[in-house]
């Protein structure tokens, strides 16, 4: 049991009951969450074009996957084979992708944001975003999507025009704001015309037609890593070992403690069957399932 490993990120796969894991020693698994047997393990080292590197995020679509990396973006398809050869931009560090439409959207270093033909693997727009890195980018429709990043600005996106849309700075905000631990943002999600972003500054949701912050979701002097909205709540987690969800009016309803040290992706699955399940991975590198989104019932240990 690898004790060195980290979950980095985490997502369904098409086939029923299964997830894919992806970790900082550039391995993705496969798992059965219902057994919590590790089915299957691929190093992504396997796969052409991507060997030595780490990813730190992935979004897939249809057959294929988007990889942000530490040297570019890579495609792939769900039986492993790249779509288009080697990395795009392969001399920049990505760190958030996601699809929108066919196309992937891609955030990294020195503000860079790029758009990529998810067929081709040619390089559609490229956008002048933000001043620092982006570290999160989410698709809100098939037209537009939200970045963030070390400068602190969430910026609503118009592919159509490259344009900024609207924008706001969580930092501004006196309630959410922390000074001590800057105003750099790590995570957000998107929902219609709802944002919940965090980092630097406290987890704070914003609604889009007010440009105002709505409602604070305290979490201490804790820095969120991942926050997503899952049915009528909000859940997010750090680096602590706690989940904590939220209702939509910023409530705390419950916090669950996983067996995680800090927690880095968070992923739900509710289609295959009636009891929703939520899956969280982080250090060290054992996945924790959650049955109904908060009964711990049982972890996967990861091998490497």
């Amino acid at each position: 049991v690898s004790t060195q490993s980290t979950g980095d990120c985490i997502i369904p796969s098409p086939a029923q009951d299964k997830l894919i894991l992806s970790t900082n020693l550039c391995k993705k698994y496969s798992v059965d969450v219902k057994s919590g047997i590790l089915s299957c393990s691929v190093p992504a080292c396997c796969i052409p074009g991507i060997e030595d590197q780490r990813i730190y995020k992935f979004s897939e679509h249809k057959e294929c996957y988007a990889l942000a990396t530490n040297s570019g973006v890579s495609i792939c398809k769900w039986d492993n084979i790249v779509s288009s050869p080697g990395s795009i931009e392969s001399d920049t560090s990505f760190y958030s992708v996601d699809w929108i439409g066919d196309n992937i959207i891609a955030g990294g270093d020195c503000g860079k944001l790029i758009e990529i033909d998810g067929s081709t693997g040619a390089k559609v727009n490229n956008y002048i975003a933000h001043s620092g890195s982006i570290n999160v980018v989410r698709r809100r429709d098939q037209n537009t999507f939200v970045t963030a990043g070390f400068d602190g600005i969430c910026r609503i996106w118009d592919r159509r025009s490259k344009e900024v849309e609207q924008q706001f700075t969580p930092s501004s905000w006196q309630q959410a704001k922390r000074s001590k631990l800057g105003t750099h943002i790590t995570c957000l999600d998107v929902w219609d015309d709802w944002v919940v972003c965090g980092g630097g500054p406290n987890l704070s949701l914003w609604y889009l037609k007010e440009e105002s912050g709505i409602a604070l979701l305290d979490m201490g002097d804790s820095i969120p890593s991942v926050v997503r909205f899952m049915q009528d709540s909000i859940v997010a987690a750090g680096n602590s070992p706690y989940l904590m969800h939220w209702g939509l009016s910023g409530k705390l309803k419950y916090k669950v403690t996983s067996k995680l040290e800090a927690v880095k992706d968070i992923s739900v699955n509710t289609s295959v069957r009636e009891q929703p399940v939520l899956l969280a991975a982080g250090t060290p590198s054992d996945i924790n399932v959650f049955l109904d989104l908060g009964y711990l019932s049982h972890t996967v240990p990861f091998l490497v």
